[in-house]
């Protein structure tokens, strides 16, 4: 069996290189030199993945098929294909009015929340009221217990960014409900929203007309009791009845923005000071966002140039691959030094440099990965901050580019309103009145002021009226561009489509389930995870489960005791040769082998001539006796209680096997198991045997097994086949190499028989 670690092969004395000089041959430093570096961990790859897959197959298929079958009964239903009929409404971008004195551009901005508001408004209680009157008798809405939630959820109004057309939308069982129940909410909302703004118009345009008959008689009554000498001219006979309201011309001309601004000079003074507003107020806007940008500037170099955390310099200290590559370093510099003063220091032997290029290739391996842990732990913390800040610093340059492009348009803009007033002529007479002026010497009269404050007022009811009159003979912002359409029956593929994807879909989450739950516990499945993801070599592979090795099955059997010989064949041609007599098996957590392979090493020593103890050291859950068929009476806790003797507590097995139960387990034996009083123990256990071979607790769980372990010539941990983490195994197997045990080595329990083969 071709094994890793040290050959079969005697030990050597020594060997002379080239130069002629003998290089140190310390047994310990080599166990601990490290071995080739393990492979990079596959647990993803897709051979791994169908590993696991092959494991839990018939999970999958069971589970798979659960989960698919609901799912694909609730795809079924959910997805049930139903006729859709729709109806079509366009909203202009811009309202269409006869001499609109507002800015077009203003209006496309209101323009989203206009449609918003109608869309809105069609879902809205009272449309849809006044829609369930006509479709009350049903099928589809007498079956509903709340109409009205009914509607409101089924109802869909839909829009495009950009686009005028509203579509409204309802999808039902029952074709001729669907279209029926479409014709009435778009009635409804026409009638009860569009219809009832009109009439609202109306009604105000009749207060208006009112109220400007009103004013112009105040303004003749005004007139006709000043003079010429007053600076104001009659326009008309003072006698003349008021005359009727002004009838405005059928269809009128849309009027410019200039003439708008003849007519009434107040639209554009108005505009003036509001941009003059923003030409005063942006300035101090734009100063406030580049001290923003400054400051965030700041912060990013300020991010840069900071320091390292001394948080994250003690946790990349406390890393354990720092901490296992600063052994590593501590080891190269130590053999490195003794060689170096143990000859002439000023000239080096070619030994001493070797040893001193590796002492220098391992402290910049040190170094290498403090900084890879640095830019893991530090780096990413720094380029979250540094993500944050430079959004927000993005957001400032961007909203202060703005606010320059929106200072430069307001000074030009202002600058071209300054022009036009100025070019503005003065008034003149309207509607028969000669606009207010003062006497030569500027003089104030109360008849004056209260003439030119009414005339004002008729003004503005002028305006108001004829613009609330072309307004209504304007074609309405909103129209119906289609009817309901004729229902139709959709998406008849998605239905079967999903419901065989959510068929499919369980199997697809049973799989990844149990890929996520073997990644994540991340199990021995074969020997190449054990020898890809540890360092120690591996010195036993034993197939079966022990249950299947010690069965009734001759050609198990034999196969799993032909691989014990050959563990036994290792450990006494490597270990046992050199002067090893302690051996200590053991593993990361409980239930992974070690006493059916300690018993069994132990038995196949004796064979082969050895004088060999095996020890029940697991003294709380104590096995070995249960393997030899004898009482669990008196052991090792009675030794460490000094209740017994040696002699008399060891038992003699047929095989010549000499066995020394765990005995009864006390709190005093827990804390005697340490210190001298095991180290008394052992040298005792040692003197007439070849070979002591120590069954220990689990090394994770307990700490006297790590008493036992570092007392010991050599360590077998055990891993076994679906039982053993990886984390954990390479937890031990790290705990085993700090303490710096001469020898070392994985046993594989569970096997199979291709992999014994090794």
């Amino acid at each position: 069996m071709a094994m890793t670690g040290p050959s079969f092969a005697p030990p050597a004395t020594g060997s002379v290189n080239s130069a002629g000089v003998v290089p140190p041959s310390n047994p310990v430093a080599a166990s601990l030199r490290p071995g080739p570096k393990p492979l990079a961990d596959d647990s993803t790859t897709p051979l791994r993945i169908l590993t696991y897959l092959r494991l839990h197959w018939l999970m999958i298929a069971f589970c798979g098929t659960l989960l698919g079958g609901v799912g694909a009964m609730v795809a079924w239903e959910v997805l049930a294909s139903k006729y859709e009929s729709y109806a079509l409404l366009q909203v202009s971008s811009v309202p269409t009015a006869l001499a609109n004195p507002n800015n077009p551009n203003q209006a496309r901005t209101d323009f989203t929340t206009y449609v918003k508001t109608t869309a809105a408004l069609l879902k809205s209680e009272f449309v849809l009221n006044a829609a369930l009157r006509d479709i009350k008798d049903l099928p589809t809405i007498k079956a509903q217990k709340d109409p009205i939630k009914f509607l409101d959820e089924e109802i869909q109004v839909l829009w495009q960014d950009g686009s005028e057309v509203i579509r409204i939308t309802f999808k039902g069982t029952i074709p001729d409900d669907a279209k029926l129940i479409v014709d009435a909410v778009q009635k409804a909302f026409m009638a009860n929203v569009i219809q009832r703004d009109v009439k609202d118009k109306r009604a105000f345009l009749d207060e208006l007309e009112k109220a400007q008959a009103e004013m112009k008689r105040i303004l003749n009554q005004t007139a006709k009791k000043t003079t010429t000498n007053d600076g104001i001219v009659p326009a008309a006979k003072t006698d003349d009845p008021p005359p009727a309201a002004p009838v405005p011309p059928p269809a009128p001309a849309l009027l410019p923005s200039d003439v708008l601004v003849r007519i009434d000079p107040r639209i554009l003074i108005n505009r003036i000071v509001q941009l003059q507003q923003q030409v005063d107020q942006l300035p101090l806007t734009l100063n406030d966002y580049k001290r923003r940008e400054a400051v965030l500037k700041e912060k990013l170099k300020a991010l840069q140039e900071a320091p390292v955390p001394q948080a994250i310099v003690d946790m990349i200290d406390k890393d354990q691959d720092v901490i296992v590559e600063k052994i590593l370093l501590n080891r190269a510099k130590a053999e490195y030094e003794r060689w170096l003063y143990a000859g002439d220091p000023n000239n080096p032997t070619p030994a001493v440099l070797e040893l001193k290029a590796t002492y220098e290739a391992q402290l910049k391996k040190w170094e290498d990965k403090k900084k890879e842990k640095l830019d893991t732990y530090d780096g990413q913390r720094r380029r979250e901050q540094a993500s944050k800040i430079a959004a927000e610093l993005e957001e400032v340059i961007r909203t202060g580019q703005r606010h320059q492009e929106q200072y430069n348009y307001a000074k030009e803009q202002l600058e071209k309103a300054g022009k036009q007033l100025l070019e503005l002529p003065l008034p003149t007479a309207q509607n028969g009145i000669v606009p207010v002026k003062l006497d030569e010497k500027m003089t104030y009269t109360p008849e004056a002021s209260a003439l030119d404050t009414t005339d004002g007022i008729y003004r503005e009811l002028v305006r108001q009226y004829y613009q609330k009159f072309w307004e209504l003979n304007s074609p309405q912002r909103v129209k119906v561009l289609q009817s309901a359409s004729h229902p139709i029956q959709r998406d008849v593929k998605k239905q079967y489509l999903g419901t065989g994807l959510a068929g499919i879909l369980g199997f697809v989450v049973m799989a990844l389930g149990v890929v996520a739950y073997e990644t994540y516990t991340r199990r021995v499945s074969s020997l190449a995870d054990v020898k890809t993801a540890l360092l120690s070599p591996v010195v036993g592979v034993i197939p079966f489960h022990p249950a299947e090795a010690m069965g009734r099955d001759p050609l198990k059997r034999a196969a799993a005791n032909e691989a014990i010989d050959k563990l036994r064949a290792y450990v006494a041609q490597t270990w046992l040769s050199r002067g090893a007599t302690a051996i200590a098996i053991t593993s990361s957590i409980g239930d992974e082998g070690k006493a059916f392979t300690a018993f069994g090493l132990a038995s196949s020593l004796a064979q082969a001539g050895y004088r060999t103890l095996l020890v029940d050291f697991d003294l709380r859950e104590p096995v070995l006796h249960s393997f030899a068929g004898l009482p669990n009476l008196t052991g090792v806790c009675e030794l460490l209680r000094s209740e017994t003797d040696l002699r008399s507590a060891i038992q003699f097995l047929p095989n010549g096997l000499h066995l020394l139960p765990a005995g009864k387990w006390s709190d005093e034996a827990r804390k005697a198991a340490t210190g001298e009083k095991l180290e008394t123990v052992l040298a005792k256990l040692r003197e007439p045997y070849d070979c002591v071979v120590l069954h220990g607790h689990a090394l994770l769980t307990v700490a006297e097994s790590v008493e036992v372990a570092r007392r010991c010539d050599v360590v077998l941990v055990c891993a076994r086949y679906r039982e053993t983490a990886i984390p954990l195994l390479k937890n031990a197997t790290e705990r085993v190499a700090t303490m710096e045990i001469p020898y070392t080595g994985l046993v594989y329990v569970g096997a199979t028989p291709q992999e014994a083969l090794c």
